[in-house]
C-alpha cells in the first residue's frame, strides 16, 4: 500500500518500506485524488492517517494503564465525517492491510466535526512488569493506518483562479502519545481537499465594456451534462438534483462553484437579443501544488474551442464575447459559408443585370440620333 508522506497530495508516493523509516510521528493523505484536480461537491474524499508503532524499550517507568496512544481527527465545516462503523484501522503486519479494527480495547467515535480513535495501544503494546513494552508480533516501526471517507458538502470552501482566494477544506489529525518520562506530547498532520469555482463574463465582441445578460449555457464534462442549483442571479452550485441550464446575470456575470479542476465544455443555447451565439468552448482550472506545503499556491484558467472565449487580463475570469448581428460578424459564428454565398450572389446579380443596363443605354443613344 502506497502513501503520500506527511499528508501531501502530489508528492512522490512512498512504499511501505520507506515509510517505516520516514514516518516517526503522524502523516495524512487523500488517497483518491491521483489527478490532483480536487473534488466535486457531494463527492467522497478518502483519507488515510499513518502512524508508526513506537519503540517502547525505554518506557519502563510508564505503566500500561497510563500509556496513551490516541488520534483525534478534526474536519472543517465543508466535510461530513462518516459513521464510526465505516472507519477502518489497518496494519502492515502480519500481512499488508491486516484489519485490526475489532481489537479489544480499541474504540472509534464520531461526534460533530471530530473523529476519535482511542486505545490504539492495544494493537501493539502490552504490560511488561510495571512498565509497557511492544508486542513481539508487532515490532517497532510497523505501520498503523486509519482509513475513512468524508463527503465534501455544500458548506465547502471554493478556490478561485487568477489570484482569487484559495480555500482548502482542511482536515487535521492530532496524535497524542506518552513519552518515556511519563509526560505526553502531540503531533499533527493536515490534508487539504479542494473544490473550485469558475467566473465567466459575457461582453460585446466589438465593445468589451458592454456587458451582456441573459445568455444561456449547458455545461458538460467528458460528454456528460452537469447539473447546477441556482443560488443567486449569477451564482450556481454543482448539484445532481439541479437543472442543466445556467443563465448569465443582467450584468453579464456567471459563476459556477463546486467543481473539480477538470475541463468543462460550454454550449451557448441562447444568445442575448441582437447577438449571435458563440461556438462551443472549453474552460479548465489549472491548479499548481506546493507539495512541501501540502496546498495549492495558485490556480489559473485555460480556454479552448474559440478565440471568443479567453482569459481576462487580470486572470480572474473567462471573457465570452458575443458578435452582434451583422455581416462582418458572420465568420465569428461559423457563418463564413453564408457570407461567401452572399458575395457570390451579389456578383451573379451584377453580371446578370449588366447586359440589361448596356441594352438600355444603347436604346437611349439611338433615340437621341
Amino acid at each position: 500500500m502506497d502513501f503520500v508522506d506527511a499528508g501531501v497530495k502530489g508528492k512522490p508516493r512512498l512504499g511501505v518500506a520507506a515509510l517505516k523509516t520516514s514516518i516517526t510521528d503522524v502523516a495524512k493523505c487523500i488517497v483518491n485524488d491521483d489527478g490532483l484536480d480536487g473534488f466535486d461537491v457531494g463527492s467522497s474524499v478518502e483519507y488515510e492517517i499513518a502512524l508508526q508503532v513506537p519503540d517502547l524499550s525505554g518506557f519502563s517507568a510508564v505503566s500500561y494503564d497510563s500509556y496513551v496512544f490516541n488520534v483525534a481527527d478534526v474536519a472543517e465545516a465543508g466535510l461530513t465525517l462518516p459513521a464510526a462503523s465505516e472507519v477502518k484501522v489497518l496494519m502492515d503486519v502480519p500481512s499488508p492491510d491486516t484489519d485490526v479494527t475489532g481489537t479489544s480495547g480499541l474504540t472509534i467515535g464520531v461526534s460533530g466535526d471530530t473523529l476519535s480513535v482511542n486505545g490504539l495501544k492495544t494493537v501493539f503494546a502490552e504490560p511488561s512488569g510495571s512498565g509497557v513494552a511492544n508486542k513481539a508480533a508487532i515490532p517497532a516501526g510497523s505501520l498503523i493506518r486509519v482509513r475513512y471517507q468524508a463527503v465534501l458538502n455544500t458548506g465547502a470552501s471554493f478556490s478561485a483562479p487568477g489570484g482569487g482566494a484559495l480555500n482548502p477544506n482542511a482536515n487535521t489529525a492530532t496524535l497524542t502519545r506518552s513519552k518515556s518520562d511519563t509526560g505526553t506530547e502531540t503531533k499533527t498532520a493536515t490534508a487539504n481537499a479542494y473544490s473550485f469555482k469558475l467566473d465567466l463574463v459575457k461582453v460585446d465582441k466589438d465593445d468589451t465594456s458592454k456587458k451582456l445578460g441573459g445568455a444561456k449555457f449547458e455545461v458538460s464534462r467528458d460528454g456528460q451534462a452537469l447539473k447546477f442549483t441556482k443560488l443567486s442571479d449569477e451564482l450556481y452550485r454543482l448539484d445532481a438534483a439541479g437543472g442543466t441550464e445556467v443563465v448569465a446575470h443582467t450584468d453579464g456575470t456567471l459563476s459556477l462553484q463546486g467543481v473539480e479542476a477538470r475541463e468543462l465544455s460550454f454550449k451557448e443555447t441562447t444568445a442575448p437579443s441582437g447577438y449571435f451565439k458563440v461556438s462551443d468552448f472549453t474552460v479548465e482550472v489549472v491548479p499548481v501544488w506546493d507539495v512541501e506545503a501540502t496546498q495549492v499556491t495558485v490556480a489559473s484558467y485555460r480556454t479552448g474551442g474559440t478565440n471568443l472565449a479567453y482569459v481576462s487580463q487580470d486572470g480572474r475570469s473567462v471573457v465570452v464575447a458575443d458578435p452582434a448581428h451583422s455581416l462582418t460578424n458572420l465568420p465569428y459564428t461559423g457563418g463564413i459559408g453564408i457570407l461567401i454565398l452572399l458575395i457570390v450572389g451579389a456578383l451573379i446579380l451584377v453580371f446578370a443585370i449588366r447586359p440589361y443596363y448596356l441594352a438600355k443605354r444603347a436604346e437611349a443613344t439611338a433615340n437621341l440620333i
